[in-house]
């Protein structure tokens, strides 16, 4: 129940993220995923350029990273 509540929560934000034009009107945001450094980030633009980007956290590399840092510490910790 509490995931779905913050799923509607998550689609009412979403849903009202607009740019309010110089004539009045509302252009909604336009959101991509760009790869940077094998990292995936979203951003949304407003022009022709990228306003803001986020860290997605799922992407692939990182999760293959995080896992060898893992395998590594467990491999230290039963040296010790």
């Amino acid at each position: 129940m509490k995931k779905l509540i913050l799923l509607a929560l998550a689609a009412v934000i979403i849903a009202g993220c607009d740019v309010k034009q110089s004539d009045g009107t509302y252009k909604p945001y336009s959101y991509r995923t760009y790869i940077i450094d094998s990292c995936e980030y979203v951003g949304y633009a407003t022009g022709s350029q990228c306003d803001y980007l986020a860290h997605k956290g799922n992407c692939h590399f990182c999760k293959e990273r995080r896992q060898k840092e893992l395998e590594e510490l467990v491999i230290k910790l039963k040296e010790k």
